[in-house]
């Protein structure tokens, strides 16, 4: 579908669905302007509802989300990147509807089915993360299934527990705190509660660092919303948080579990962290989570701001080396994000002029 195409069938959109496609186009832009703060090469990892939209393309639905992302690709393609399409195994178990696969068969099939969809439609090779071959899929599909059992009793057991609890701890207690006026005891803030309440989770496939934080807000959320407890704490020491790490990963009104794909992107899309992992020159590909999910892409958003932290000098004659060490990484870091805000700016300016050409073209049409 070409561009002409895509604004003829979104002039045909109701009023609420053409809200949602300028919206998608938005959040969609802004998921690859802020990777690019990181350097390249350059790893599109894509959410599941960008190939259920596809799937949706290739029946003969044409809808507000299929033409955002087929407008988001467009862009993709005139920026001055190489830029990579992959898939990574939990986003192949969601199109499997959950299951693994069961013989050598099955899984050629749902693999060219894949690579066919994404291939045909968006013009551009994809490639897979550890799943393309069936010894590998059957490997990573029955980690995340483990998984995914874990992290669903899990999030039950959240449900049914009694969250009360007293912000007012003695020294010692096992939480972290803020010591109260008299000195004798520590005020403990619903997050330093949450992570002294968490108890970590054997994860075999997910990332058990960036899941934890997705449990620790959880528990906050309940500690927070629990009208027992002390509201006046809560006001003066709470984070004020909008929790939008229990939009992604949460129970649905069923009480099936919903985003294990989008916990992958997040543990292996956040600028954040990829940035770290990228320090001293080491190799490792940016990968920009591509979603039309607005609360996985708000999450991202989030966690896309770079904060550089100057190392603390002082110390003895014999700390001097090590002390100008640290300031030379430092002052590499700030090069880095000096670099990206220059690769930033051009992604921005590449958006803005291919926006100007689609307002230019349906103003003709």
């Amino acid at each position: 579908m070409n561009i002409e195409e895509i604004i003829k069938h979104s002039n045909e959109l109701k009023p609420k669905s053409h809200k949602r496609f300028v919206e998608n186009l938005v959040t969609l832009l802004d998921q690859i302007e802020s990777s690019v703060m990181l350097r390249g090469p350059y790893r599109l990892v894509l959410d599941s509802n960008i190939i259920m939209r596809l799937e949706d393309y290739r029946q003969g639905k044409i809808n507000e989300g299929v033409l955002s992302i087929l407008l988001a690709f467009m862009l993709i393609k005139k920026l001055p990147h190489h830029v990579d399409l992959v898939i990574r195994p939990s986003v192949f178990y969601e199109y499997l509807r959950l299951r693994n696969v069961k013989s050598t068969r099955e899984h050629w099939e749902k693999f060219k089915e894949l690579k066919s969809i994404i291939e045909d439609e968006l013009g551009s090779v994809l490639f897979f993360d550890g799943i393309e071959t069936y010894a590998g899929a059957e490997y990573y599909l029955n980690l995340i299934q483990d998984d995914a059992d874990k992290i669903t009793k899990t999030l039950h057991s959240y449900e049914q527990r009694d969250w009360r609890f007293n912000f007012i701890q003695p020294p010692g207690c096992g939480f972290s705190g803020i010591p109260a006026k008299n000195g004798e005891f520590i005020i403990v803030p619903p997050v330093f509660a949450a992570e002294g309440l968490y108890k970590e989770i054997e994860l075999k496939y997910f990332n058990k660092h960036t899941a934890s934080r997705f449990f620790i807000e959880h528990i906050e959320k309940r500690v927070t919303e629990c009208k027992l407890n002390d509201q006046q704490i809560i006001s003066r020491y709470g984070t004020n948080s909008k929790y939008l790490l229990t939009k992604v990963l949460k129970l649905t009104a069923k009480g099936n579990l919903e985003g294990l794909a989008d916990l992958d992107i997040f543990s292996i899309c956040n600028v954040q962290t990829q940035f770290i992992n990228q320090s001293h020159g080491r190799y490792v590909p940016a990968s920009i989570g591509l979603s039309i999910d607005s609360n996985l892409a708000n999450a991202l958003s989030f966690y896309s701001s770079i904060r550089l932290t100057s190392p603390k000098m002082g110390g003895n004659e014999h700390n001097i080396d090590d002390n100008m060490a640290e300031m030379e990484a430092f002052f590499h870091d700030q090069s880095r994000v000096k670099e990206g805000e220059e690769r930033f700016k051009q992604a921005i300016q590449s958006s803005k002029d291919f926006l100007k050409e689609l307002s230019s073209k349906m103003s003709a049409q």
